[in-house]
């Protein structure tokens, strides 16, 4: 699944068109320029935009990318402008991974003389070698670097043997902090110093246990005790050597592996240079339709993917929801739905490729592609796909020589949470779990805590005022989830509640007619939503797809003046509960353009017609909203008695008079008003015929949650689905993947406290 944990804080990309400006230089980036952005929460709608830079303004900043991993769309670019990010965060921009080239050790071998160096043994394991990718591991003499002018967040970690084969002229008898090592580390840097070997660090680690067999508290460990646990250190040591030995022979296939990637950018940007040259956008699209593949797009975005065809052949579709398949962030990927409530989380390394020559159009007379197809070959090769980065792989090594639980408590140790929701027992059973990772679990909110964790309803409303007040992040119990399940700290952005202010939490809701007036067209005072018969040109949208993080809603209205006939089509759209995300319309228009306008952006939004939603047979659209039926308390109908005027003696001015005076209705309405709670109705109070959609969904989830030893993976999607249609029925300020019981019968409540169970 797509998850928005999985959005990548920067995005690299070729300017699809010239119209957007560096934020660094504020001048315009040129279309097909290389540019970054860095992925923000936008205020105009529901959802991350990139904060776009010219590449060049970025990479001469200091500590702006950290990690390869943090950049999405990298391994589509040109091969010298991902060397040029590459170059950057192994050069200390960013604190990044390692070396993995020998240009990048000469670099490093020439500047090391213009750096302040230290050096001293590792006090933990959390420091990682800028030169091999490996974990520094606690008791190993390690060297710290520092270029000139620098700050902290300058410094580099390099394990001593590896700084010393790049840079062997270094006087480690100058180094800051060697008058500090013991004889005997300071004997194995000298070794390696001069031939290195990993057998010094063998014996690096017996000499220093030799010297460290007093405790803390000045006891004397039994012999006996000594010597086991140094044959256990040497063990260590050596499984390290191992490490390191398979560490070098991946990293010679690494660097073949580099050099094939590299011919294969190279090849792969020649074609799609020429697909610029000599073919047009339309020509594009008829061969990728040709060939059975996506044509939606831009124009780069089409010659990717024709590209890709011509070289490896036409992609076949997705095996679970006959999608299309794109290329994205090293494998391939489903763009589809596996349902109308729910996207395909389909992804692959190996896709299959349908049989034959890549077709060109048959009626096309381009030069470019009728040469091209008379040379292309019957068999295509296998595309070659990125490996994991050196710091991923290094990692992964030492996970296999390590006891598993301890790296996950060094990675998640800094975690420090409160959690608020639960009865006491549940608390308890989340404390061992944060116990058990490494992080620290407080039971209040206080100055030293992360975040502060909200499992199920929000009830506990002094915790979260206290958080506010502190500002600390308030998340949803799917951020510890999933931090324990990646086995690391994650950004709180996408888990993060969202707050009704304390001052709104209440809103008045004045009724006219069978409808009322949104209060931020600004118009409720002097307008009424327009009706026709059975047509009240009113509605209220939501889409919640746990998937992506989307929680949005589109509310689309006509008002018509109260005194004359001027009408006005109003939108409101934005994130359920947070007010400042979205945005408001107002245009004045006659009333049969206001209609046509009206049913076009519902036709839009939607993907039904406006008649399909009054007649009651609209269905849910992938990816599209999704209407409410909203209750405004003027649903039954007043009968009326009908009299004939003619019975009347009073003259007819004076008749009408009377009616206008005397009717009931006006009255009616204009007494309409009532109170609705946004934190818990953010969008309106429900129908009951919506409310019992809502209730189809959790019964569903019921049913899913009863399952005995299901697919964890196929269990996953259909809760995620259900979710999805839960929480689309049935809006709220924090939506989230019902998992579990507690959080089912809370649900269950909120029904009762909706009204739903009164009449049932």
């Amino acid at each position: 699944m797509s998850n928005p944990q999985d959005q990548k804080p920067w995005k690299a990309e070729y300017a699809k068109s010239g119209r957007s400006s560096c934020r660094t230089c504020k001048s315009p980036i040129a279309s097909e320029t290389l540019r970054l952005g860095k992925m923000v929460q936008s205020t105009k709608f529901d959802g991350l935009m990139p904060m776009w830079n010219h590449a060049a303004c970025i990479l001469k900043k200091a500590n702006q990318i950290k990690l390869l991993e943090d950049v999405e769309n990298l391994e589509s670019l040109r091969w010298e402008d991902q060397q040029k990010i590459r170059k950057y965060i192994e050069s200390g921009g960013g604190g990044g991974g390692g070396s993995s080239s020998g240009s990048a050790a000469k670099s490093d071998s020439k500047t090391v003389k213009d750096t302040k160096c230290g050096i001293e043994v590792s006090q933990n394991s959390r420091a990682t070698c800028k030169d091999c990718g490996q974990k520094i591991i606690k008791g190993e003499v390690r060297i710290s670097t520092k270029p000139g002018g620098q700050g902290a967040k300058g410094l580099a970690w390099h394990h001593a043997k590896c700084l010393m084969e790049l840079s062997p002229s270094i006087d480690v008898y100058k180094l800051s902090g060697w008058n500090n090592l013991s004889s005997s580390d300071q004997s194995a840097v000298s070794d390696f110093a001069k031939k290195g070997g990993s057998d010094t660090k063998i014996e690096t680690e017996e000499g220093k246990e030799s010297t460290q067999q007093q405790t803390s508290k000045g006891g004397i460990k039994r012999g006996k005790d000594v010597d086991s646990e140094r044959k256990s250190k040497v063990a260590k040591a050596k499984g390290d050597v191992s490490v390191g030995s398979a560490m070098l022979v991946k990293s010679g296939e690494a660097c073949d592996l580099e050099k094939k990637m590299e011919t294969q950018s190279k090849e792969l940007w020649d074609l799609k240079d020429d697909l610029k040259k000599h073919v047009t956008t339309t020509e594009l699209r008829e061969m990728l339709e040709a060939n059975g593949q996506d044509s939606s797009g831009s124009e780069i975005d089409l010659r990717d993917r024709c590209a890709d065809g011509m070289m490896f052949g036409a992609l076949g579709l997705c095996p679970i929801c006959s999608g299309f398949l794109r290329y994205s962030g090293g494998m391939y990927r489903c763009h589809g739905y596996i349902s109308e409530w729910s996207k395909c989380s389909y992804s692959t390394c190996e896709p299959n490729r349908i049989e034959g020559k890549w077709k060109i159009p048959e009626e096309t007379n381009n030069q470019y592609l009728k040469k091209w197809f008379k040379s292309q070959k019957g068999k295509k090769p296998v595309r070659i796909l990125p490996l994991p980065s050196p710091r991923k792989s290094a990692e992964s090594q030492m996970i296999a020589s390590q006891h598993h639980h301890s790296s996950n408590s060094e990675n998640l140790r800094d975690l420090k949470v409160a959690i608020c929701g639960l009865p006491n027992d549940s608390i308890a059973e989340w404390k061992r779990k944060i116990d058990g990772i490494g992080g620290v679990f407080h039971a209040k909110v206080n100055k030293d805590t992360n975040c502060l964790v909200v499992v199920g309803s929000l009830n506990d409303e002094a915790e979260m005022r206290k958080a506010r007040r502190m500002k600390k992040p308030i998340v949803r119990e799917d951020y510890l989830i999933d931090c324990i399940e990646r086995k690391k700290r994650l950004p709180f952005d996408m888990y993060k509640v969202e707050m009704i202010g304390e001052t709104s939490s209440m809103v008045t809701i004045k009724v006219k007619g069978r409808s009322a007036v949104h209060e931020a067209s600004g118009l409720q005072d002097s307008g009424h939503i327009l009706e026709e018969g059975k047509s009240i040109y009113n509605t209220t949208l939501n889409m919640s797809d746990l998937s992506t993080g989307t929680n949005s809603y589109y509310i689309l209205q006509i008002i018509e003046e109260d005194k004359g006939s001027d009408c006005y089509v109003f939108r409101k759209w934005g994130r359920v509960g947070n007010d400042k995300i979205g945005g408001t319309k107002l245009e004045e228009m006659s009333k049969s353009d206001a209609i046509c306008e009206f049913k076009r952006l519902f036709y839009e939004k939607t993907g039904n017609p406006w008649e399909a939603w009054e007649q009651k047979t609209i269905q849910k659209q992938p990816g599209r909203f999704f209407p409410l039926d909203i209750d405004y308390g003027v649903n039954k109908q007043v009968p009326k008695n009908k009299k004939n005027d003619a019975d009347s003696k009073l003259p007819p001015p004076l008749i009408e008079l009377m009616k206008m005076l005397f009717n009931v209705e006006t009255y009616r309405a204009a007494m309409m008003e009532f109170e609705i709670n946004m934190s818990e109705m953010p969008l309106g109070k429900l129908s009951k015929s919506n409310i019992q959609k809502g209730f189809e969904a959790l019964t569903e989830i019921q049913n899913l949650l009863k399952i005995s030893n299901p697919d964890p993976s196929v269990k996953e999607s259909l809760l995620i689905n259900a979710s999805n249609r839960f929480f689309t029925m049935i809006p709220s300020i924090h939506p989230h993947i019902i998992r579990d019981e507690d959080d089912f019968k809370s649900k269950v409540v909120l029904f009762f406290n909706l009204g739903f169970g009164n009449e049932t």
